[in-house]
């Protein structure tokens, strides 16, 4: 909570006034630690959900029942301009770490875990399952939704070893076998003549610079890699990636067409 009170000073220490939210968490005192925990999920879960509209309300006939399902630059609960939030206070989600990676919430939300390329982060109806909504979670939200995840993993690991999960899975044929880490790790298969580029991609995830990969659908080898210099990104002063940026290279990866594979043509005599 010590980050997120930094994280709260860091949004009002701005030159020029904004709104900003801020999430009305209040854990429980419960001397038993399973039910304090228990009762934190289900508070946040009622932080977390998307606000709705009034069941009279008239737009809940063309604009759905959620009133702010529609925009992504928006969080779902109190409504704030995340895009705007960005430009004036700056990153805020790069203030927030977990206590036992070191992360930031921009890390793990907001880059892909494989390929490490910024991607948006989009809520969900029930906060951690449902369909996806056009909108996010602000930077406290995305806070305690953050905390939230490590709660229902931390009970049901409890409740995994309290109440023989695992032999209800051995009578389903399911087992566990020690396997070297060192066979699960892929082969890499760059290029010798590219190793040496290896430190600037570095440079350019760490800066923030856009990567942009062009998949081959056939054959699942990455075919062509493009980097983005934006000048608008240096003019700000800052290597801050905003959140439309991320989702706009997100759909720009997603409707990229396959590159096709060339074709053998018979140029013999018949």
């Amino acid at each position: 909570m010590q980050q997120q009170a930094s994280a709260q000073a860091a949004m009002n220490n701005v030159s020029e006034h904004i709104e900003v939210p801020q999430v009305n968490f209040y854990p429980s005192q419960h001397p038993n630690h399973k039910k304090a925990r228990r009762k934190d999920i289900k508070q946040a879960y009622k932080l977390l959900s998307p606000t709705k509209r009034s069941i009279f309300s008239p737009k809940r006939a063309w604009g759905g029942k959620y009133r702010y399902n529609t925009n992504t630059m928006r969080c779902c609960v109190d409504g704030c301009d995340v895009e705007y939030l960005l430009r004036a206070a700056g990153n805020i989600y790069e203030q927030v770490f977990d206590d036992e990676t070191g992360q930031s919430l921009w890390d793990i939300y907001f880059k892909n875990p494989v390929t490490g390329e910024i991607e948006a982060f989009i809520a969900r109806e029930k906060v951690t399952s449902g369909r996806k909504l056009r909108a996010t979670y602000c930077p406290e939200h995305l806070h305690l939704y953050h905390l939230l995840t490590k709660w229902e993993k931390e009970d049901e690991k409890e409740e995994e070893m309290s109440n023989g999960t695992l032999k209800s899975k051995l009578k389903k044929g399911v087992s566990t076998v020690a396997v070297p880490i060192a066979t699960l790790k892929k082969k890499d298969n760059t290029p010798p003549i590219l190793a040496k580029y290896e430190q600037f991609f570095a440079m350019l995830k760490q800066d923030n610079i856009p990567i942009t990969h062009f998949t081959n659908s056939a054959t699942g080898m990455n075919d062509l890699v493009m980097i983005v210099f934006d000048m608008r990104q240096f003019q700000a002063g800052n290597n801050t990636r905003l959140l439309h940026d991320a989702l706009a290279m997100h759909k720009a990866q997603q409707q990229s067409a396959p590159l096709p594979l060339p074709q053998q043509q018979n140029e013999g005599n018949a």
